[in-house]
């Protein structure tokens, strides 16, 4: 059961981590170096929390160094996307794409190759999998209304459209690996692994480093420093960042901490992809004003309700 509070705790710091981002790109752009900026900064605040955390020890393994590899790239990967999809549509969408991506995966994962579905009753074969089909479903809903923005034409409304449906693809594909990787480095007997502190420092530590040797690119190349927006204290810059630094650390911990127990991959991550798609809703109406539509009203709904049918 404390593992059920664990991802319950996860999925609350997983929302706000992604209010933060909003914040800081509504506030800043979705500008590729000023993204940049905020991606190093906050991989290297995790890190530093983290090592303290673990007393100032890491212990790294061949094997957990190159998941953590892998996982940092696909986590900066749908980052730096997150930063314009929030430019281009709903923050909410943008939500539901990032989980079932993360959910769908894995379960196919855990169920034709963990064997998580063996010895299960009849009842919860079909729950599960009516699950499956109404969290799909309920992704669809959002993506059939259109934005109004009277500033454009159709041909560039059109556009929009299609860029941020394919960005949101793209992050659906690769938060599903990073649910995969991380639960292959947890249950992993034949290689040794780093515990879980270490793995979370080598993981942020990692997205820092590759961010800001991105960043580094960058500014040799258009001779030109990051720029905030005009009235955006430095000082605040850092408040986002120790705070996303904080929601995403403490999260990916717990769900690490959820997915080494003998919890089902095929629970774990549906569970989380409810409960992140409800939260999410609820913080982008809370912090952002967005007034959901009738269509994204039944898609938080049927996420909500598909989360408790993983529960028999």
């Amino acid at each position: 059961m404390i593992n059920y509070l664990y991802l319950l705790i996860a999925v609350v710091l997983m929302a706000l981590q992604f209010s933060i981002n909003k914040f800081y790109q509504s506030k800043n752009g979705s500008a590729i170096m000023t993204s940049l900026l905020y991606t190093t900064l906050s991989g290297f605040a995790a890190g530093i929390i983290f090592f303290f955390i673990n007393g100032c020890q890491v212990n790294v393994t061949p094997f957990s160094f190159l998941c953590a590899v892998i996982i940092s790239l696909l986590c900066l990967g749908y980052s730096l996307l997150g930063f314009k999809i929030f430019s281009l549509g709903n923050f909410s969408v943008y939500t539901m794409f990032l989980m079932l991506g993360g959910m769908l995966l894995p379960f196919l994962y855990g169920m034709f190759f963990l064997g998580d579905v063996d010895g299960i009753s009849p009842l919860s074969l079909v729950c599960r999998i009516a699950g499956i089909i109404l969290l799909m479903i309920s992704m669809v809903f959002p993506c059939l209304d259109k934005k109004e923005d009277d500033a454009v034409g159709e041909d560039q409304k059109r556009k929009k459209k299609i860029l941020f449906i394919t960005l949101c693809i793209l992050v659906f594909f690769m938060n599903g690996f990073v649910s995969i990787f991380s639960k292959i480095h947890q249950i992993e007997t034949t290689y040794p692994i780093t515990d879980n502190n270490s793995f979370v420092f080598l993981t942020n530590t990692l997205n820092g480093m590759f961010s800001a040797a991105a960043l580094f690119f960058l500014i040799l190349k258009n001779r030109t420093l990051p720029k905030l927006a005009k009235g955006f204290h430095p000082a605040l810059l850092w408040v986002y960042v120790i705070g996303y630094a904080l929601c995403n650390g403490v999260s990916y911990l717990l769900q690490l901490t959820a997915a080494a127990s003998d919890m089902p991959a095929s629970i774990q991550y549906p569970m989380m992809t409810g409960g992140s798609v409800v939260l999410t809703a609820l913080a982008g109406f809370t912090f952002f004003h967005e007034k959901q539509s009738k269509n994204a009203r039944i898609g938080t709904a049927l996420a909500f309700a598909a989360t408790f049918l993983f529960l028999f």
